[in-house]
């Protein structure tokens, strides 16, 4: 029979609740540039000790929140019959948040590659490395022959980088025209191909062992 979870317990998750309730809301109304911490603790009614307890920093503040968003990439893997377009939903999430939340986009992928080290920075980390994953998912099943995804994480190493980099370029250059999908289309229908062909050659052939 499970325990029930103590005073102690619930009060903190009430706290955690509170903290991540006022860091979404104020880094997606304002932007994270325009946010202190001591704006978060005080929204969240908390002291700026016990904010730090939860997210050491305002970079792990803004992994914590976006995580939840992001993580959804690596929730499911697409089916639609196309590579290309089983990728770009893939990355859906981000996309969308490119769309509504670029400044707050280009600071979490800042924080995710540079950012001060920490739990929810270290999640950041863990979802791109379970995007590669579902990458190599996609090319697998478009491989034929019934290829290993674990055979095929540098063709799917190679896709996640141009993929991943047309994000953070599109989240740069903030052109109010730009079509964020369409980009991130085109760069991964040129370089899928030659993965795909990269992909192939890696699969063993059929009754073959790996040393």
């Amino acid at each position: 029979m499970a325990r029930e979870p103590g005073r102690r317990e619930l009060n903190k998750a009430d706290k955690q609740r509170r903290i991540h309730k006022a860091a979404r809301e104020l880094f997606w109304t304002r932007g994270y540039a325009s946010v202190t911490t001591q704006e978060v603790a005080d929204r969240a009614e908390v002291g700026t000790g016990t904010l730090f307890r939860y997210a050491r920093s305002k970079g792990e503040l803004l992994c914590m929140v976006a995580n939840d968003d992001f993580r959804l990439m690596v929730d499911s893997l697409p089916d639609t019959g196309d590579p290309v377009e089983d990728l770009v939903q893939l990355c859906e999430p981000l996309v969308r948040a490119l769309e509504n939340q670029p400044d707050n986009v280009a600071a979490y992928h800042r924080e995710t590659l540079f950012g001060e080290p920490g739990p929810h920075r270290d999640e950041a980390q863990r979802i791109l490395l379970d995007l590669r994953g579902r990458i190599a998912e996609v090319l697998a099943r478009h491989t034929g022959g019934g290829a290993d995804p674990a055979h095929l994480i540098g063709p799917a190493q190679t896709v996640f980088d141009v993929m991943y980099m047309t994000i953070v370029r599109s989240g740069v250059r903030r052109a109010p025209d730009l079509d964020h999908r369409g980009e991130l289309r085109a760069h991964v229908r040129r370089v899928l191909h030659g993965a795909l062909a990269a992909a192939s050659e890696s699969s063993p052939e059929p009754g073959s062992t790996s040393h």
